[in-house]
């Protein structure tokens, strides 16, 4: 792979600094070997120039929370889930590659039955189909009874220990557990915790004895408390978490994954679920409290992270709705790059454009410092140095060239 120098308009680095008006990238072999003001950083010789210098560019996006092969539009998520593997490839074929146009290079997969995420991860890194870097959580840890069941099901602390050893052999990153029920299964509550603390603490243990982290399902209550107590490194949703809550998560460490667009956006669970009574009741009950809570939560110090829970291509989105919650631009943007990273323990290779991680960036015409929806508006994506030619159409179906 040739030698690349990349002009920069404006470089929001992810590192926490301020923008750099006229930066200059250097990448080698797929990595970021230099980084710097183009007046003092100089240019290889033989490199291959890449003019963006009137683009705003950004590493490119991490999102924490997703699920490949499922399209909340359609509805009954479970029952995508139930189907033969083959239309839940063809679907997450087309899902990645949307995901890919909208700026998201890497992406925490929140479960899939067949351990179709490790086999399609081993297609997008083949070349095979274009996508973001996936990191894998293979099958859902959820008890018989409850939320994101589909064909696994774990009841009792020796029945999850085999089940997340059998995740990791099977090639998982993390492992994540069902403690809640969810707003789009309507046999389920929010509130309650489905499991045990000592069935909660197996999975955790069984994580941390391969290397590894478990994240959970939670949206608040006794759940998203014995989880937070028995250390799960991430909390998903917490749509109806307190401020006490929110508290335990920040005393523990734990951090808040948010998942707006599966709420709020007209693709999300409203778009395939709209004429259920009962998952309607949930979701208008579900948005009432994010948009009195979640402003708070956000400003009260706790680490949060941004995830898309499969409305594929609505990163932009995602980051939108935090500025609507009280959060800065820049901190927004972290939200979708270094603090995901972070979150999903894969800051040592992206999540900021510094030399030495993958040279993933993404080039915006606008400056969503000013504007956030500008994030929308996206001209390249590169991935380990590499131009994706997805944009044809961009995720919300206008022209991305």
């Amino acid at each position: 792979m040739a030698v690349q120098a990349i002009r920069c308009g404006t470089l929001f680095d992810g590192t926490g600094g301020a923008p750099v008006r006229g930066a200059l990238v250097v990448v080698d072999d797929g990595r970021i070997s230099a980084v710097g003001p183009a007046a003092s950083t100089p240019i290889p010789a033989g490199a291959a120039v890449l003019d963006w210098s009137d683009r705003f560019v950004l590493p490119g996006l991490v999102d924490a929370h997703s699920h490949i092969s499922i399209v909340p539009s359609d509805g009954d998520q479970i029952g995508q889930l139930r189907q033969d593997v083959v239309p839940q490839a063809l679907r997450a074929t087309s899902n990645l590659r949307r995901d890919l146009a909208a700026g998201t290079t890497t992406l925490r997969v929140m479960t899939e039955e067949h351990f179709l995420d490790v086999r399609v991860r081993e297609a997008i890194d083949a070349g095979v189909i274009p996508g973001p870097r996936l990191l894998c959580g293979t099958r859902g840890i959820t008890a018989s009874n409850g939320h994101g069941r589909a064909h696994s099901s774990f009841d009792g602390v020796d029945a999850i220990r085999r089940g997340v050893r059998e995740n990791f052999q099977g090639g998982a990153d993390h492992v994540k557990i069902f403690a809640t029920g969810g707003v789009s299964s309507p046999g389920t509550t929010l509130n309650a915790s489905v499991y045990s603390r000592e069935e909660i603490r197996a999975a955790v243990e069984e994580a941390e004895r391969a290397g590894k982290y478990a994240a959970a399902h939670a949206h608040g209550g006794p759940g998203l408390r014995l989880c937070v107590e028995e250390g799960v490194s991430t909390i998903e949703h917490a749509g109806l978490a307190t401020a006490e809550d929110v508290a335990l998560m920040k005393e523990h460490g734990a951090w808040l994954v948010c998942t707006f667009s599966i709420f709020m956006h007209s693709r999300g669970i409203e778009g395939g679920d709209g004429r259920s009574p009962a998952i309607m009741e949930k979701l208008a009950a579900a948005r009432r409290t994010i948009g009195e809570r979640f402003p708070a939560h956000l400003a009260s110090g706790v680490r949060f992270a941004s995830g898309t829970d499969g409305v594929h291509g609505c990163m932009p989105f995602e980051l939108e709705c935090l500025v609507r919650f009280g959060v800065a631009p820049s901190d927004a943007l972290l939200a979708g790059t270094r603090w995901a990273a972070e979150a999903c323990r894969v800051d040592g290779q992206v999540g900021t454009v510094t030399a030495g991680k993958r040279a993933d960036l993404i080039a915006l015409e606008g400056d969503p410092l000013s504007r956030i929806e500008d994030l929308q508006r996206i001209r390249a994506v590169m991935k380990d140095g590499v131009i994706q030619d997805v944009l044809t159409t961009n995720h919300e179906g206008r022209s991305g060239r």
